[in-house]
């Protein structure tokens, strides 16, 4: 009888809610539809190809895990919300709620819009499916508070503040210290062109997809591209995919590039572990052609014990065009925290723009950098820059592309006493972009693999626990010996 008496509910929502579905009965508006208490199993359907103007908002929306709310379409495709200078979708202290199939629109970051896209305050078991977002103020996608976050398959592009944002942080915005928000999900999504929020003058914005206050997290199969070149600010800028004051969280399988930042704003890179982060891994991701480094591992005063976080089988190209010049960038505020704790092992770097790892100052403790190729294509005299204590280098291979075409000497090497100096022989991209057509095929790209007869093969360190697998999937169990780099030769 229970369950008889839920389809009964989504049939008079149907008849009611959608449009064209039922002519005589059907609601006209956003408004009309956002009057009505949603119960479990109810469901609003917009008509698919059709255009809603306004905001639709729910209100403790309470769903089950058999009877979630949904808002999507009826019929084949997307419907969409045009909701001019507000939000498209607001809801608040919702339970088992879906989201799907939906285009919003706003009036443009700079064309008078002055909300989020979609934005949920205190939503737990909330689902975001193939929805796009576009034109509003601050981000396409907003998550204030809650747990067991999943979305996928999101479009967020032409936003000023993010693209897709998780944040324990109350509406209000009131720098919650809390890591409360739990079990989130982000994954086969693009963030595009969030050029930077002109309401925001004292902070970063125009990053691609952010957490922060996180606890269990997970961000794999996206892309970020083209953020952050309009920051209305100096100071410190936006990152393409980034986590901050978060615990357990995984990057994953990710391609961040061309990123940027203000003229005169920092940041700007491909990869982030920003202040508080503990306990979390960087693998599998590929960054190019960021203003900023290709990965940061940042400290700022005020922030939580960052320590314990591991960033390995990764690559970075030509990263840090203009703040970092490296693929890999340590920061730490003189006021904060010490860094603790961190392995960088099997990556592969190969910067244009100076060098492979760089150290702004601070206090980092046991930083640990193993097997990892740095091939500099720079007249730089370093691979290795900056002041820094408490970390150590070991197996790593480094090579000045340069210096070996001029016939130079090639650079000293800092702080590793017995490196292996030796051409890595790595297939290399000859252009000014690498084109992954399809997320999910970024762990296949042809470069960066060793060639025949690689001084790198074989010649790393074997690591515990190192994941199971190299960038391109091959196997790392029941290996006698581990190659230096992100590729590991058959």
């Amino acid at each position: 009888m229970q369950q008889k008496a839920v389809t009964y509910i989504i049939l008079i929502i149907l008849a009611t809610i959608t449009a064209m579905a039922c002519p005589k009965n059907a609601f006209k508006t956003l408004a009309k539809a956002s009057s009505l208490k949603l119960k479990r199993g109810d469901k609003i359907l917009l008509k698919a190809g059709q255009i809603f103007q306004g905001t639709l908002q729910l209100r403790e929306a309470i769903g089950t895990i058999d009877f979630p709310i949904t808002i999507s379409v009826f019929g084949k495709g997307k419907a969409t919300i045009q909701s001019g200078d507000s939000v498209a979708l607001l809801s608040v202290n919702a339970a088992y709620l879906i989201v799907q199939n939906l285009i919003c629109k706003g009036n443009g970051r700079l064309a008078g819009n002055n909300s989020n896209g979609l934005e949920f305050i205190q939503t737990i078991n909330l689902t975001i499916d193939r929805v796009e977002t576009t034109g509003y103020l601050f981000s396409g996608i907003q998550i204030n508070g809650g747990r067991d976050i999943h979305i996928a398959n999101v479009y967020a592009h032409d936003n000023g503040y993010c693209g897709i944002h998780v944040t324990s942080e109350p509406a209000g915005g009131d720098n919650s210290q809390d890591k409360t928000v739990r079990n989130v999900y982000i994954g086969y999504s693009m963030a595009e062109n969030n050029p930077g929020c002109s309401a925001i003058k004292n902070n970063h914005s125009g990053n691609g997809i952010l957490v922060g206050g996180v606890t269990n997290a997970l961000i794999e199969y996206c892309e970020a591209m083209t953020n952050g070149w309009d920051m209305p600010r100096d100071g410190n800028g936006p990152v393409g995919i980034w986590a901050y004051h978060s615990d357990s969280v995984t990057i994953q399988h990710c391609y961040s590039h061309h990123n940027k930042t203000s003229a005169k704003g920092k940041d700007g890179g491909g990869f982030d572990f920003d202040g508080g982060i503990t306990n979390s891994i960087m693998q599998y991701n590929l960054s190019a052609y960021n203003e900023g480094a290709g990965y940061g591992i940042f400290q700022y005063d005020g922030a939580t014990a960052w320590s314990n976080n591991i960033v390995r089988y990764n690559i970075s190209l030509h990263d840090g065009i203009k703040n970092g010049e490296c693929g890999i960038l340590m920061w730490c505020d003189e006021k904060a925290l010490p860094m603790k704790n961190f392995h960088a092992y099997n990556n592969t770097i190969v910067n244009k723009y100076r060098h492979g790892v760089n150290f702004l100052p601070g206090h980092y403790e046991n930083f640990v950098f193993e097997n990892n190729i740095f091939l500099v294509t720079d007249s730089t005299d370093e691979f290795t820059a900056g002041k820094f204590t408490g970390a150590s280098f070991v197996n790593n291979l480094y090579w000045n592309s340069f210096h070996a075409a001029k016939g130079m000497l090639q650079p000293v090497v800092r702080f590793e006493e017995k490196p292996l100096l030796a051409d890595p022989l790595l297939a290399l991209n000859r252009f000014d972009s690498i084109q992954v057509k399809n997320i999910r095929k970024v762990n296949s790209i042809p470069y960066f693999k060793l060639k025949k007869n690689s001084p790198a093969a074989n010649a790393g360190s074997f690591i515990n626990k190192n994941g199971g697998r190299d960038y391109w999937h091959h196997s790392l169990l029941d290996r006698p010996k581990i190659s230096i780099g992100a590729f590991q030769k058959k």
